[in-house]
């Protein structure tokens, strides 16, 4: 079947009765249920740039293969007939048969409150019961191991807001999936040894990109209009959603954080939401970039170091140990410098939104 013969989810092509290999005929409107006339499936198609709705995928007028179906949303919609273009979307074929076969909220493996069901899509059910029953596994592993066919950013999208669903639904007060930060496997919060929630990175990129997320997610909180951030962050607007969607999984501490760089255990709030008094004079900021705290010998809920760590002073003592000593210095001071200037670049973008 071409891209302009695409129809909706009641439209059937059964083989003659002639002959099993001969070409499948397409039923006329007369003899198929409600399918939409041509002239409404092309202004469809070009609606939604002949792109599957759910995965993405392209049909063959922009270089894609996914033969394309014209589904509508509701069968009796409120307010508007049943093939008015506010009710129909595209899907690809794959798509479009997992729509009719897809999981409800009554199949998952945790509880979905009808608050939930505001968030979540059925893909995010079958996503929850791919972990339950294997356990936690790598993004790709899940993506392959879905009934229904989905790309492998779109798959991490969904795991995004279930790892962040308390921040996105007011009446949660517990995420229900979680990232573990040593092994990068997703699973139910119980599977879950070593949580990447409020994790703060070594990596220089990926510390800035949660800095980022974090900011965004605040000033979307706050009523900022999206345009703006979009212009002072010069990003898409697609990536404005995700950097939402991922700052509510991460959940970064950005507020343990100054322009001086990394917090301290002095300077990290404890239960009771006080802050020690090794927080304050002039040294407190560049402490906060030198050192980390290390909660727990066996590294379970380690915070990472910034840069290397330290050699004991006997370990200095040869020439070829100085020289080490010192390239080492000066590459944590140069990546202390390149932190400082990120962070007072992320300070003004905050002061601006």
């Amino acid at each position: 079947m071409t891209e302009t013969q695409s129809h909706d989810h009641d439209a059937t092509r059964p083989e003659t009765s002639e002959s099993s290999d001969g070409p499948a005929e397409r039923l006329t409107p007369e003899e198929c249920h409600e399918t939409v006339d041509p002239e409404t499936r092309a202004t469809v198609l070009s609606d939604y740039g002949h792109r599957c709705q759910v995965c993405g995928r392209y049909g063959p007028q922009k270089g894609g293969l996914a033969t394309l179906h014209v589904h509508h949303i509701e069968r009796d919609p409120d307010g508007m007939d049943e093939h008015d273009l506010e009710n129909l979307t595209l899907l690809c074929r794959s798509c479009h048969s997992w729509f009719h076969q897809k999981a409800t909220p009554d199949d998952a493996p945790v509880e979905i409150t009808e608050a939930d069901q505001t968030v979540l899509l059925p893909q995010d059910i079958e996503i929850l019961r791919y972990v339950a029953d294997h356990g936690p596994a790598r993004t790709g592993d899940i993506v392959a191991g879905l009934p229904s066919d989905h790309s492998v950013s779109a798959v991490r999208e969904r795991l995004w807001v279930l790892m962040g669903l308390d921040n996105l639904v007011e009446t949660r007060d517990r995420q229900i999936v979680d990232k573990d930060v040593e092994t990068g496997e997703w699973g139910l919060v119980e599977q879950i040894e070593n949580s990447a929630r409020g994790h703060i990175p070594d990596d220089p990129q990926l510390l800035l990109q949660r800095m980022e997320d974090e900011q965004v997610r605040q000033a979307l909180d706050r009523g900022c209009d999206r345009s703006n951030i979009i212009d002072v962050l010069n990003v898409s607007r697609r990536t404005t959603f995700n950097k939402h969607k991922r700052a509510c999984a991460y959940d970064f501490p950005l507020s343990a954080f100054s322009r001086g760089g990394r917090p301290t255990e002095q300077s990290k709030p404890g239960q009771d939401g006080s802050t020690s008094a090794g927080d304050a004079g002039e040294d407190a900021g560049q402490q906060r970039l030198d050192s980390v705290a290390d909660p727990g010998a066996d590294g379970r809920g380690q915070t990472e170091t910034w840069g290397r760590p330290e050699s004991p002073p006997d370990s200095l003592s040869t020439g070829a140990d100085e020289v080490q000593a010192s390239d080492v210095r000066n590459e944590d001071d140069e990546l202390r410098a390149r932190l400082e200037d990120a962070l007072t670049t992320l300070q003004e973008v905050s002061e601006t939104l």
